[in-house]
């Protein structure tokens, strides 16, 4: 049996990154998605509208929010946390045996 990666908050969005998203207009995402620490304007090519919260953003491409560190509070810790454990999740994956023969390199 192998155990699963826990993802923790990470797994409340569909893309989060330290560095940046970028799309094409055509592009539909499902779900929330994440920048951090890397500001908002590091997710290109969508056209946002901030909330009346000023918590997060919507794009007419996003179904769900856009979540960015220059957000207000409570997000930028929210986002902190997130990246942590998607950072934790990582380290946990890439240490473990390939036991069940699968090669996902592509190779």
């Amino acid at each position: 049996v192998v155990k699963k990666v826990d993802l923790r908050t990470a797994a409340n969005y569909v893309i989060l990154t330290k560095t940046g998203i970028s799309t094409v207009p055509s592009s539909p995402i499902t779900g929330d998605i994440g920048v951090s620490p890397a500001a908002g304007t590091y997710m290109t090519g969508f056209s946002f509208t901030a909330d009346s919260s000023a918590e997060f953003s919507r794009s007419s491409q996003v179904t769900g929010f856009a979540f960015a560190p220059t957000d207000s509070a409570p997000t930028p810790t929210i986002l902190t946390i997130a990246v942590s454990d998607m950072e934790t999740a990582y380290n946990d994956a890439s240490q473990r045996a390939n036991t069940q023969g699968f090669n996902i390199g592509g190779d």
